[in-house]
């Protein structure tokens, strides 16, 4: 890889490699940490499913969230004016290296009030802004579609019994078609936050999911993500987080939200048990894609039933 990440660096000038590390973080991209003459990078190699227009988006709406004080990378252009690097079929990007450290999970209830500030300011910089969007994931957090995807793959998951309790169960959890709809992130994990070590946000990651959705998908991503320790949710994590966000939601909405993006989720990994493409696997705790996918399914759905038992009231 490093003769590739040099090439990256001259057609980014950014001078000569220095040192170049693998961020293993994501599920999707393949992304590296690049110390080059002129300072710190992020590169990334864009997966398959994305086209460029990921980045123009992505850097339109990072000048956005910049302006109205929320840290976002900057993306660079190369000596020609692009946003991306060809290699062969690879699109490469170069953000800028933000300050921070991320974290898989919280290391106290501080870290998750200080996100759900930022996810709010994030939230109202976007909300009345007319942007067309050069690039969309099909279906991105359309659950319908993706419960009708599994419904067409069936037959290849039979032997699974998730995938019926997931065909039975995840309808009932479809939010409202009429709710409104504004840009929201997309994918909040917590991994996609950098924090200062008093636990201040210093920067905000991947703006690749970005859309317009509702709040309630959006948040109920977030809450999935902050408060889940395991197959089980903190619920002193989720009232943190909300206390952080402020903004009033329903609360029975804000409950079916994450209910609905955790078993969302849990279809997605059981489809890809089926198609054995889409996301990253770690060969050293399984022996493959599909081994790997069942076991993440099989968390969200036991993350779903714990929510359920912990009769959680965000209100």
């Amino acid at each position: 890889m490093l003769p590739t990440l040099r090439q990256l660096c001259h057609h980014f000038d950014l001078g000569s490699l220095h040192q170049a590390e693998p961020i293993e973080a994501g599920l999707i991209q393949s992304t590296w940490t690049v110390v080059a003459e002129q300072g710190s990078f992020v590169a990334q190699r864009l997966h398959p499913v994305f086209r460029a227009g990921v980045t123009e988006d992505g850097a339109a709406i990072s000048a956005r969230l910049q302006q109205h004080g929320i840290p976002t990378p900057y993306y660079l252009r190369t000596r020609t004016g692009d946003l991306h690097w060809r290699e062969g079929p690879h699109l490469w990007r170069v953000m800028t290296c933000l300050p921070g450290r991320s974290f898989a999970q919280a290391p106290d209830l501080g870290y998750l009030k200080a996100a759900g500030e930022v996810v709010a300011h994030m939230h109202a910089a976007l909300q009345d802004w007319d942007y067309s969007f050069h690039f969309g994931i099909p279906h991105f957090h359309d659950t319908p579609h993706i419960w009708g995807q599994l419904q067409t793959r069936a037959n290849a998951l039979r032997a699974y019994p998730e995938t019926d309790w997931l065909l039975e169960t995840l309808p009932s959890l479809f939010l409202p078609t009429d709710l409104p709809r504004q840009i929201i992130h997309g994918d909040l994990k917590l991994t996609n936050f950098l924090f200062d070590q008093k636990g201040q946000v210093t920067g905000l990651l991947d703006l690749d999911t970005c859309m317009r959705h509702s709040l309630y998908v959006e948040m109920g991503d977030a809450l999935r993500s902050w408060g889940s320790e395991g197959e089980t949710f903190n619920l002193a994590k989720l009232d943190a987080a909300l206390q952080g966000y402020r903004d009033p939601l329903d609360p029975d909405l804000i409950h079916q939200g994450i209910g609905l993006i955790t078993l969302e989720l849990a279809t997605r990994f059981l489809i890809d048990v089926a198609e054995d493409s889409y996301w990253h696997w770690d060969p050293s705790r399984y022996p493959s894609r599909q081994e790997h996918n069942l076991a993440r399914c099989r968390r969200q759905i036991r993350l779903f039933e714990n929510l359920q038992q912990q009769h959680w009231d965000p209100s």
